[in-house]
């Protein structure tokens, strides 16, 4: 009978309509392919997984899995590099805390007979799992000064202003090798990734849903949050808002204008990367200047006076305004080339109980978001 069964087999396939033994190995040795109904939920926060298909996810999950254990070489993947490229590009979205992963790898396709059978890829890792644990201490400790002032009843909108304040107080914008929160996180300096992860890092484990979003300003490549506050979606840019990113003063204190924004607003100066399915940010609820009462649609001194006063009250040495688009070339003509703005700060300032301020003061204007900031320099 064991002499019998090659020639029964072979018979049998040719009744069945398959063209050999050769299709039967191909398709024994073949890594199965991800199924197209995969619906398997995942843990945590991961909008780009989302926005892949479901043979995607299912790809992303075994990889996912592999990365966090540090697998050298994660095997039996279905033999297609483009599906296995465009999960491996969502995490590196979805993974700030994958701290260890560089976010590069190889892949490489096992052929039979010419044709691909199964993958495997081969992550690059940045350290071995006794650093991994070392530096893990070191992000731990400084998510902890981070959120060493912010109150235990604070709000989303609180929670995620003190989170853009503090990277930005505790960052300089760096060139360096790679996007990771670490560079932020241990190093202290970064590019606009690692910004972008390490609020997206601190921010998903407060809850808060803050996903990595990718395109271009100011003509160059870029990366910043799209983030859920009380379940509504808005725009933050923390290298934006870093002083230090266009050769301010690191002590001039954070860029309002990139925090708790609308679409509209994103797109004066900032491009999506295409196939970016991301909402349509339209609530202004969480727009500081909106929320501190330092947004003008008229031209109302004695309110403009209040809200610098308050913002002196506080502590602050310098006030931020923002203006609607049809206000902003009276609000400039009047406060900058008829010098209004000096009398309103010391009415401002008197009221306020601070410093009155001198002849001089230091300001700056974006126009792009009509805001004029003062600051008192004697």
């Amino acid at each position: 009978m064991r002499r019998m069964f090659p020639l029964f087999l072979a018979f049998f396939l040719l009744l069945t309509g398959c063209s050999g033994p050769a299709d039967l190995v191909l398709s024994t040795v073949k890594a199965e392919e991800p199924p197209a109904d995969y619906d398997r939920p995942t843990e945590g926060f991961r909008y780009a997984r989302s926005q892949l298909t479901p043979q995607q996810q299912a790809v992303y999950d075994t990889l996912a899995a592999g990365l966090e254990a540090q697998e050298e070489a994660i095997e039996d993947l279905y033999p297609d590099v483009d599906l296995i490229q465009a999960a491996i590009d969502a995490i590196d979205k979805d993974y700030p805390e994958f701290f260890w992963f560089s976010g590069n790898g190889q892949i490489e396709t096992t052929l039979m007979m010419d044709q691909p059978v199964r993958a495997s890829y081969k992550p690059q890792y940045l350290m071995d799992r006794s650093q991994r644990s070392e530096t893990q201490a070191k992000i731990n400790a400084w998510e902890s000064a981070c959120l060493a002032g912010l109150a235990e009843n604070a709000s989303d909108y609180e929670k995620a202003l003190h989170v853009y304040r503090y990277i930005i107080d505790h960052a300089d914008y760096q060139t360096v090798e790679g996007n990771s929160i670490l560079h932020i996180m241990v190093d202290g300096a970064g590019l606009c990734g690692c910004y972008a992860k390490t609020a997206q890092y601190i921010l998903n484990r407060q809850g808060i849903p803050c996903a990595y979003i990718s395109g271009q300003a100011a003509g160059e490549s870029h990366a910043w949050n799209l983030i859920w506050l009380e379940g509504t979606p808005c725009w933050m840019d923390v290298t934006w808002g870093d002083p230090v990113f266009d050769g301010g003063d690191p002590n001039d204190g954070p860029a309002y204008e990139y925090f708790g924004i609308t679409t509209a607003d994103l797109l004066r100066n900032h491009i999506l990367d295409p196939g970016q399915q991301v909402p349509e940010c339209v609530s202004e609820d969480y727009n500081y200047f909106r929320r501190s009462g330092l947004w003008f649609e008229t031209y109302d001194t004695s309110a403009m006076v209040d809200a610098m006063a308050a913002t002196l009250a506080s502590g602050e040495s310098r006030v931020c305004l923002r203006f609607s688009d049809d206000l902003w070339p009276q609000a400039t003509h009047l406060l900058l080339d008829q010098g209004e703005i000096h009398r309103l700060l010391r009415q401002a300032a008197q009221q306020a109980g601070t410093r009155t301020p001198g002849d001089s003061l230091w300001y700056s204007r974006n126009d792009a978001f009509c805001t004029l900031t003062v600051k008192m320099s004697g």
